[in-house]
């Protein structure tokens, strides 16, 4: 990528004084920030965040896990209702859970990378190395549980510069999603339902997460707002990831 000073001249050759450099510097600046924090911008590099179906279908995709018992109470109740979701776990949360995450793969779920130490508040900043770490470290954890998985997300969907190149070199593809409930940090069930019934179309990729006190709560009540809106779930094929 072209430093941030060589882009603003290849943009607007003609610049004037210094304050008009410094007016398209900060613009650029801007859009990259943009392209790096926006979880479906994908001017840096290819992301998935919906399918393709004729169907009133959705994604259910689960961040943030293991945890342990609390992932296997989520995964009865998922069975019970007949919904199948991918788990984006955490390398280091992975270890020594390995039944936990062969019980959801017995359940009818999917596995995907969601890094080793999920850095959420770093992570739009780091470096090649740093990425690297954090995606082979979560890949290895996988590895270790001999699960098979074939997709990352990205924490928090940040995209820094170093991401796609490293994901590019691996064959990775980066899912993000087409509707969250924010209940990353929202404990009011009622008003992520609404905010997911709100955004949710068919092919949508829901995303909420797994690992929070209230989680369990939070995602049963999302799903059967959308069974009752007539939505039904499916792992979609990679054929059919936009």
């Amino acid at each position: 990528m072209l430093p941030p000073i060589a882009l603003a001249r290849l943009l607007v050759p003609e610049l004037g004084g210094k304050w008009d450099l410094l007016a398209v510097l900060f613009a650029v600046h801007l859009l990259l920030l943009l392209a790096v924090l926006h979880p479906r911008c994908a001017w840096l590099g290819p992301l998935v965040s919906r399918f393709r179906t004729t169907k009133k279908e959705v994604w259910l995709t689960l961040d943030d896990g293991p945890d342990g018992k609390r992932t296997l109470q989520l995964s009865e109740q998922l069975r019970v209702r007949g919904v199948c979701a991918t788990f984006f776990v955490i390398g280091e949360k992975v270890r020594g859970q390995g039944e936990v995450l062969r019980a959801l793969i017995s359940a009818g779920h999917t596995l995907a990378n969601h890094t080793e130490k999920h850095p959420q508040m770093s992570f739009w900043r780091l470096g090649s190395a740093s990425i690297v770490a954090e995606l082979d470290g979560g890949a290895q954890a996988l590895c270790e549980a001999d699960l098979e998985w074939r997709w990352f997300r990205a924490p928090v969907g940040h995209k820094p510069p170093a991401l796609h190149p490293a994901l590019g070199k691996r064959g990775w593809r980066l899912i993000a999603w087409t509707v969250g409930g924010r209940d990353g940090w929202s404990k009011d069930s009622s008003a992520i339902v609404r905010r997911v019934l709100a955004k949710v179309k068919p092919g949508s990729i829901v995303m909420l997460h797994e690992s929070r006190m209230f989680s369990i709560e939070t995602v049963l009540a999302v799903v059967d707002a959308l069974i009752n809106a007539g939505y039904k779930f499916v792992i979609p094929d990679d054929a059919v990831l936009e």
